[in-house]
């Protein structure tokens, strides 16, 4: 069926199938890169963080050997939530972006989580927070950073996070340290309007309590935004309001520029060391990690 006016303006913004069909390609090619990192990583794959059959993740460790020498290392941690419009894709195709990180002594976390249409949009944030809150309770020391990271689909579960009441898992406050969302989504309402909707059920009222602009408030936690150069309005302008916003509460935010780059091609800098992207992320983490280093002084 043909969609009209706002909505195929909408469509036209957001969905990615349809505008950008190489994007198997570079899925495959993300594929090879993270078979390749993960037969020599240091790694416990598919732990349960819940009891459903999605509701499991991946660690990545300092070290080497496909099985883990010993408990996770005492480093920051960094997860990380995939994308696909939380009706696809699978945290495996994503391993290789660890690798960059676990090199500097980052413990890297991939979750999986149940995907639409088998999930609701309220039942999939509340299994993202749920994986937050088992890494920080079962692999975390105290004064660890903790690093909630995302891109797409995972930069909108990666700010639902950060914006969680933590006491529904057993804390007493705040437990993320930074977020970093790549090409996210703040805004759900528009996505009601597309085809990505024929999947994921949105109603104006489940878009409304799950996008994170409607949800702000002040926040010691610092974010690093980052949109592809190439990519379009829609996503700029997601990333823009959410800065702008972020801001103004008086929370502290950093926006990353990626010029040159597309929705799927973005990642591919993210876990490049020579990258500016990734030179801007590691700079990001320096400032996070320094910071808890001085608390607990």
């Amino acid at each position: 069926m043909s969609r009209g006016g706002a909505d195929e303006i909408f469509e036209a913004q957001y969905n990615l199938r349809r505008s950008h069909p190489q994007r198997e390609q570079v899925y495959a090619s993300y594929e090879e890169l993270s078979a390749a990192f993960r037969a020599n990583a240091n790694s416990r794959c598919d732990v349960p963080y819940g009891p459903a059959p999605r509701q499991v993740l991946d660690i990545f460790s300092p070290g080497h050997g496909p099985e883990p020498s010993g408990p996770e290392a005492p480093g920051p941690i960094l997860i990380f939530f995939h994308g696909g419009y939380w009706r696809a894709l699978d945290k495996s195709i994503f391993v290789f972006l660890a690798a960059p990180f676990v090199a500097a002594g980052w413990t890297v976390v991939l979750p999986n989580y149940t995907l639409a249409p088998a999930a609701t949009i309220d039942e999939i944030v509340h299994e993202a927070r749920a994986a937050v809150a088992w890494v920080s309770r079962e692999l975390r020391q105290k004064g660890q950073p903790l690093v909630v990271s995302g891109h797409s689909a995972g930069g909108h579960l990666t700010l639902m996070s950060i914006l969680s009441d933590w006491s529904e898992f057993g804390f007493d406050g705040q437990i993320v340290n930074g977020g970093i969302a790549v090409s996210g989504l703040f805004d759900l309402e528009p996505l009601r309007h597309t085809s990505v909707n024929d999947l994921v059920r949105l109603t104006a009222e489940s878009c409304a309590r799950n996008s994170p602009l409607n949800l702000l408030r002040r926040s010691a936690v610092p974010l690093l935004l980052t949109v592809g150069g190439l990519e379009t309005e829609g996503f700029h302008g997601q990333s823009n309001r959410l800065a702008a916003a972020w801001r103004s509460l008086g929370n502290d935010v950093e926006v990353a520029p990626a010029g040159g780059l597309d929705h799927f091609t973005i990642l591919k800098d993210l876990a490049d060391p020579s990258a500016s992207l990734c030179r801007s992320i590691f700079s990001f983490l320096g400032k996070i990690t320094e910071k808890a280093a001085s608390d607990r002084i």
